[in-house]
């Protein structure tokens, strides 16, 4: 994995107010979009950027509930999705739409030539920032550096059919990025972002 996701703590989940809280939101999505079938309560904490003690009480509660289910590896304690609950799919498609959009874009562009620094802006960053309103239409990400726009909207669209949602991509020089003048560039600035860690090609 070439990138971290770090969010911002928020008193309410604006993206999905159906739920008690975003730890809870980034925990499901940890664990129901991870790649493999089981995860370890350490992986899931580093993933959701949730205290472990948090993944325990909430993983515990899942499990009560029978959206997950546990095991114990030796010392690590191993959780995944059950399978056979039954809304698991209609919750896998919402967690995907919700909090999988980071997790998604950083998987998709990692290892994109002249990637330089991923963002994520616009109206979901908004709602991961807290800020009140609509639920997202789409996801915007910005590629910083010399990638090409007809490589960084590729991405963008394996990107978008993990999730379910549109993707939209946007490529700035590094140079365009720094400059103050530029009136994109200040606009996405000016408002919540969350910018990936990525790691070089």
């Amino acid at each position: 994995m070439g990138a971290s996701i770090r969010f911002m703590k928020t008193s309410r989940p604006e993206i999905a107010p159906y739920l008690r809280s975003d730890a809870l939101g980034r925990i499901l999505a940890a664990i129901l979009l991870a790649g493999s079938p089981d995860q370890p309560l350490s992986v899931v904490a580093e993933a959701s950027n949730t205290p472990l003690s948090t993944v325990q009480r909430e993983v515990d509660r899942l499990v009560g509930a029978g959206v997950v289910t546990a095991r114990k590896l030796g010392p690590a304690r191993l959780v995944s999705a059950n399978e056979r609950y039954p809304l698991l799919g209609p919750l896998r498609q919402i967690i995907a739409a919700t909090y999988g959009p980071a997790r998604a874009v950083a998987d998709a562009f990692e290892g994109l030539a002249g990637l330089e620094r991923l963002v994520l802006f616009g109206s979901w960053a908004a709602r991961m920032a807290g800020v009140p309103g609509p639920f997202p239409a789409d996801v915007d990400v910005l590629v910083v550096g010399s990638a090409t726009q007809l490589d960084a909207i590729g991405r963008a669209i394996d990107a978008g059919e993990r999730i379910g949602r549109e993707v939209n991509a946007s490529v700035v020089s590094p140079q365009r990025w720094a400059a103050a003048s530029d009136g994109f560039v200040a606009d996405v600035k000016s408002k919540p972002f969350i910018e990936l860690e990525v790691g070089a090609p």
